[in-house]
């Protein structure tokens, strides 16, 4: 598919050559409907509904905006059948919103990457991508 000539800035080159959305990514994303929250440095939690995961990162809908490379800890609950372990599992961890857009009404798709996941919990993230896209 060609979308046209890239932009060119002084001397020639692209102004921004780096792939957008789904070619960026490194990881699969599958639908989620899992029970998630946001955890607030005071320790308040607030619902909100994940749209899709990945074993690097999610996407959520929530009614307000977050900035870009604001920090947030996210909290999961995974289906312990999807992920190879008995009983729902639990998991929390530190994220950044690389994005936030506007939909509908007051709702906002966020993206959010996880830099700083542990071994386990990406391989669980991994084994429920890939149980989703079987």
């Amino acid at each position: 598919m060609n979308e046209g000539p890239l932009e060119t800035g002084a001397g020639g080159a692209p102004d921004d050559d780096t792939p957008k959305g789904a070619e960026r990514r490194e990881h699969e994303r599958v639908q989620a409907s899992v029970p998630c929250t946001l955890v607030g440095d005071d320790g308040t939690r607030e619902g909100f509904d994940l749209i899709d995961l990945s074993e690097s990162g999610v996407r959520i809908r929530c009614g307000r905006s977050l900035s870009p490379m604001t920090r947030i800890q996210v909290a999961m609950v995974l289906p312990g059948e999807r992920v190879d372990r008995k009983g729902e599992v639990k998991l929390e961890t530190m994220g950044v919103v690389v994005w936030c857009h506007p939909i509908q009404g007051a709702q906002f798709d966020t993206g959010v990457f996880f830099p700083e996941l542990e071994p386990d919990t990406r391989e669980m993230l991994k084994a429920y991508v890939t149980s989703a896209a079987a």
